[in-house]
């Protein structure tokens, strides 16, 4: 005999369907397509150029912060602060953890990466720079081994060096999307 539904499962549903919509705002999925694209070719330039020097500026939890500073611009995690802040601090917070207890602390139950991602989402609560991306980026130290080969400089590259180049180009990309719609008031 099948459960009947839960009054919270009604209540999820109802809240959940009620929230979905389809937006088609054009100049804005301009700015969100368009500046992440010519952004990743920027940070792929940059990431060529930094490669000669074993540093990268590429990582996957860039793509996060890609889809919060272009298609989320308002919210508190795409703040300037917060991007670079809980990068730095969020990093800082991990490398210390991976530098005290290595990689075999409570390994078959992923201690060290448990504790650099709590460390990280501490760093980023005290400092009140929570960025979420940079809870993902603490779990490459724990798991790629080309940047733990990077040691200390894994609290600059690539993390908070490609979030800093994204956070330039949103900041033009606002400059250019308000000069348009300035333009389209007039």
């Amino acid at each position: 005999q099948p459960c009947a539904p839960t009054e919270e499962l009604e209540k999820f549903t109802r809240t959940t369907m009620s929230d979905f919509k389809i937006v088609f705002d054009l100049p804005d999925l301009i700015f969100a397509v368009g500046g992440s694209v010519v952004s990743f070719v920027i940070l792929a330039y940059a990431h060529s150029q930094l490669a000669a020097h074993n540093i990268t500026a590429m990582c996957p939890p860039l793509g996060a912060v890609a889809v919060l500073l272009f298609a989320a611009p308002a919210a508190v995690p795409s703040k300037p602060y917060n991007t670079a802040f809980g990068f730095l601090i969020g990093s800082a917070a991990a490398f210390a953890i991976y530098t005290a207890v290595g990689e075999g602390f409570l390994k078959e139950f992923g201690g060290t990466r448990a504790l650099m991602v709590g460390a990280a989402i501490a760093g980023m609560k005290i400092t009140n720079s929570v960025h979420p991306p940079a809870g993902a980026y603490a779990v490459l130290l724990a798991d790629v081994p080309a940047i733990k080969a990077l040691g200390w400089k894994y609290i600059l590259f690539p993390g908070l060096s490609g979030a800093v180049i994204l956070l330039v180009c949103q900041f033009v990309m606002m400059q250019i999307k308000g000069a348009v719609s300035k333009q389209k008031k007039a």
